[in-house]
């Protein structure tokens, strides 16, 4: 009888110490997800085959190489207008993107007028650095565009056009420089950071969003050395209507990333009367400019005021960012 108690407990002992375990592991796993999200992420291999230029739209362009005002090195495409119309825009790609994500639009605004700028973010492309924030720290990097164009075209109407990441890191240089922006464009962008967290946690580790989102943010904050809760594009609308810059927020009704609500919540923050919501139906995250190329162009000419050159056709659209 002896023997077989101290089997029993022994046994129990050791289905505790794994139970324990067991806990300690699904408990550290977000918090390496967050890691993980801050030091791995980069351009995904697929777009890093795609070597789609400017030039094969027909336009004049050069590499720029910038620095972002913590030190990172930046490459870009400066895109300069046939026709100039008296804008500057900066364009921004999203997460696992590269800026030629965005170079459509870039073409297309060149061709309608706009000198544009296409960034590749920090830690994309042919960027350097060695952290990713989901549009934080990527903000100083639209700002480093930002002032580049500034100095460039001094007079120049200015825009921020960012998706998805790239989107919460307009919204955070515009909030920034709002005496320098006209206007924001917010494509496929969430709410802020811990809400995209939440809405992952049980997706990416298999754990309710309490405690595992909140351990995400906090690897994120460890590895990428932010307050993921500052990163609030939501607030950042309201600050740039606060400064009379409106935005255009163009949304997907089937994105599950950044849902319709959420981009709403963004649009009615901002205020403006000048700001605009284009949905496009059936367009998934980062998608409704590939959906309804035409509907976002049209969208894209009203709000930064340009009006159609003759003989000049839309830019056709090269990039598929792929599901």
């Amino acid at each position: 009888m002896t023997r077989a108690r101290n089997r029993r407990r022994k046994a129990r002992r050791i289905l505790l110490g794994l139970a324990a375990f067991g806990v300690l592991v699904a408990l550290s796993l977000p918090t390496a997800v967050g890691v993980l999200l801050a030091r791995s992420s980069g351009t995904r291999p697929q777009d890093l085959q795609d070597r789609a230029t400017p030039g094969d739209y027909g336009l004049s362009y050069r590499t720029v190489l910038l620095r972002s005002e913590d030190g990172v090195r930046l490459a870009s495409w400066l895109l300069r207008a046939p026709h100039p119309a008296g804008c500057s825009v900066v364009l921004a790609h999203g997460l696992f993107r590269s800026r030629r994500e965005v170079l459509d639009r870039a073409a297309y605004l060149a061709a309608r007028g706009c000198h544009a700028l296409t960034l590749d973010l920090r830690r994309h492309g042919d960027s350097g650095g060695t952290r990713t924030s989901l549009g934080f720290l990527e903000g100083l990097d639209v700002m480093a565009g930002a002032r580049f164009l500034r100095r460039e075209f001094p007079e120049n109407r200015l825009y921020l056009l960012g998706v998805s990441m790239g989107g919460a890191a307009a919204a955070r240089a515009g909030a920034a420089m709002a005496a320098d922006v006209t206007g924001v464009v917010l494509d496929s962008t969430f709410r802020n950071v811990p809400e995209v967290v939440d809405r992952y946690a049980a997706l990416l580790v298999g754990l309710p969003p309490f405690p595992a989102g909140d351990l995400t943010l906090l690897g994120l904050e460890l590895a990428a050395g932010f307050e993921p809760r500052e990163m609030d594009v939501e607030r950042f609308a309201a600050g740039l209507g606060d400064a009379g810059v409106p935005v255009l927020v163009i949304a997907g009704d089937e994105d599950r990333r950044a849902p319709l609500e959420a981009q709403a919540a963004v649009f009615r923050a901002n205020g403006q009367r000048e700001s605009r919501m284009v949905v496009v139906e059936g367009a998934t995250h980062g998608r409704p400019c590939l959906r309804k190329p035409h509907a976002c162009e049209a969208a894209l000419a009203g709000f930064l005021d340009l009006t159609p050159e003759e003989g000049v056709t839309p830019a056709k659209l090269l990039y598929d960012p792929g599901p």
